[in-house]
């Protein structure tokens, strides 16, 4: 038996530094307007990371290299999920990232927190000019397997990004933390 786990990676794999710093600076309808007009041009590849820290700064009224050093001050690795990559792995199981991000800070953080080992693949969303929840993104990711899986699993820790996925056969599970999720996919 062979299954597929996908995995978030902010919020999930590693804190949600977007929402952790901006929550510092910025009310919740500015943090709602960010995420629509800055960081989501960022996930779909069409403003570079790199400018949109030039976008906050100005917003946040700081220097950029301030935002810069306080941003990667919010991210932090998830506590045990390490463990449960590898468990899944170990097991023979496919282990993909399926996430809404710029690849160069992906790779920067997979690079910092030693996590390429634990993933098969990496599906970022600045790579395919879309980003969750398009429908086009999840399928991108599933089509690229040519093997078949008896089941996929897809982790994130917003309920928007799990809707409908039951059309690509996808199983949507809600992360609520690593002893939930052991629990869930049966690493107890």
């Amino acid at each position: 038996m062979s299954n597929l786990y996908l995995f978030d990676c902010f919020g999930v794999v590693v804190s949600d530094v977007s929402r952790l710093w901006m929550s510092k600076h910025f009310t919740r309808e500015q943090q709602n307007f960010i995420c629509a007009e800055v960081l989501r041009k960022v996930d779909c590849g069409q403003i570079s990371f790199d400018s949109s820290f030039d976008i906050l700064a100005e917003m946040a009224g700081m220097p950029k290299d301030r935002v810069l050093r306080e941003w990667d001050g919010c991210v932090f690795l998830t506590n045990g999920i390490k463990q449960v990559l590898a468990d899944l792995r170990q097991k023979g199981n496919t282990v993909a990232l399926l996430s809404n991000a710029a690849k160069e800070y992906v790779d920067f953080l997979f690079t910092r927190f030693g996590l390429f080992d634990y993933f098969d693949k990496l599906f970022v969303s600045s790579c395919y000019g879309c980003a969750k929840p398009d429908k086009a993104f999840y399928r991108a990711c599933v089509n690229s397997f040519s093997q078949k899986f008896d089941a996929i699993y897809f982790t994130d820790d917003n309920p928007e990004f799990l809707v409908g996925l039951e059309e690509f056969g996808i199983t949507p599970v809600l992360f609520s933390g690593v002893e939930n999720l052991k629990k869930r996919y049966g690493l107890n």
